[in-house]
C-alpha cells in the first residue's frame, strides 16, 4: 500500500486544509451570503423540535448511556455512537485515552473487529514510538505509524484495501489525523473558524490514505470528530453554535462540567436524527481548551 509523505503548509497542517469562518454574519452557504440557521437550544439541552419528532429522536437515542465514554475518563472528549434509522450497527468508535504521555487516540472504523484491531495495534505502535522519539529527542515519524498500522490490517479481520477507517490522535502540541474515509475531522477556533482536517472521500479503487498533521495553536477550541450520519444533514455552522454553547455556556442545574463534552456529542446526534439522517451515527466531541498548548 503506497501512503505519501505528508505536505507541511507554512501553518503546520499537511495537505491544502483551509480554514473557513463558519460563524459570520455573511457565512456563504451554496454560494449564496446568509447567516447561519441555528436550532433553538431549549434550557434543558433538547434541541428545538416538534413534540412528535422528538419522541422519535429519544427512541432512537434511548442507548446512548451504554456509549457514553465521558464519565470514565477526564480527557476532555464526548463519545456517542448510535443506530439511528439503520437496522444494524456497521461502524464502531474507539478510544485510547490516560495510557500514552502527552496523546490520546480516537477513532471511526468499518465494524467492531476492525476497530478493536485498530485500537489494539496503534495503543502499542503510538506508545513506542512516543517513547523511542523522547529517548533521541526527535520528533514522531506518524508517517511511518499510520504505514506501519494500516499496511498490518490489510488481510486481516476483514479488512481490505478498502476499508475505511479515520483515526485522529491528540497531542499537546500537534493533531494527528489519518484519514481512509467514512468520516470527517473538523477543528474549530476562535470566532468559528473551521478546518477541515478529514473529509469523507471515496474512490473507485480503494480508499486513498491520507496523513494530516496540524500544529496546535492557542487559538484552537474544539474538534468534532464524525461519520457521515452527522455531516450530511448538519452543518459546519451548526455544529460550531451547538458545540460552543455546550462546552462555554451555561448548563442547566444538575449538570456537571465533566460532562459537558458527552451533552455536545448527544444533542449534534439528536440534531441529526431529527433532521433524518439514515446512517449509523458516531460523534466524538474533543475540548482541546482542557489541555494545554506547549
Amino acid at each position: 500500500m503506497k501512503t505519501d509523505k505528508p505536505i507541511i503548509a507554512e501553518d503546520g497542517d499537511c495537505g491544502e486544509s483551509k480554514r473557513v469562518r463558519v460563524a459570520d454574519p455573511g457565512f456563504t452557504v451554496g454560494g449564496e451570503d446568509r447567516p447561519v440557521k441555528c436550532p433553538k437550544i431549549e434550557d434543558n439541552g433538547d434541541v428545538g423540535t416538534s413534540e412528535g419528532t422528538q419522541l422519535f429522536v429519544d427512541e432512537l437515542m434511548a442507548d446512548v448511556a451504554i456509549n457514553d465514554k465521558d464519565r470514565k475518563t477526564n480527557a476532555g472528549h464526548g463519545v456517542v455512537s448510535v443506530m439511528g434509522r439503520q437496522r444494524a450497527m456497521t461502524t464502531a468508535v474507539s478510544t485510547v485515552v490516560e495510557e500514552i504521555p502527552s496523546y490520546d487516540i480516537f477513532g471511526i472504523f468499518d465494524g467492531l473487529r476492525v476497530a478493536k484491531f485498530f485500537e489494539d495495534r496503534l495503543r502499542r505502535l503510538v506508545k513506542d514510538e512516543v517513547k523511542a522519539c523522547h529517548s533521541r529527542g526527535v520528533a514522531a515519524d506518524w508517517n511511518k505509524v499510520m504505514k506501519s498500522c494500516f499496511s498490518e490490517a490489510v488481510g486481516t479481520v476483514g479488512a481490505t484495501t478498502a476499508t475505511k477507517a479515520v483515526v485522529t490522535i491528540v497531542g499537546k502540541e500537534e493533531v494527528v489525523v489519518l484519514c481512509r474515509g467514512g468520516a470527517r475531522v473538523v477543528l474549530y477556533s476562535h470566532g468559528g473558524v473551521a478546518l477541515p482536517l478529514c473529509h469523507i472521500h471515496h474512490h473507485k479503487d480503494g480508499v486513498e490514505q491520507i496523513l494530516k498533521i496540524h500544529k496546535r495553536k492557542k487559538i484552537d477550541d474544539f474538534i468534532v470528530f464524525a461519520c457521515d450520519g452527522l455531516w450530511e444533514v448538519v452543518s459546519d455552522g451548526d455544529t460550531y453554535q451547538l458545540v460552543k454553547c455546550c462546552l462555554y455556556g451555561k448548563l442547566p442545574d444538575g449538570c456537571i462540567s465533566e460532562s459537558r463534552t458527552t451533552k455536545a456529542a448527544v444533542i449534534l446526534a439528536e440534531l441529526a436524527i431529527a433532521r433524518g439522517s439514515k446512517e449509523n451515527i458516531n460523534v466524538i466531541v474533543i475540548d482541546l481548551r482542557s489541555s494545554t498548548v506547549s
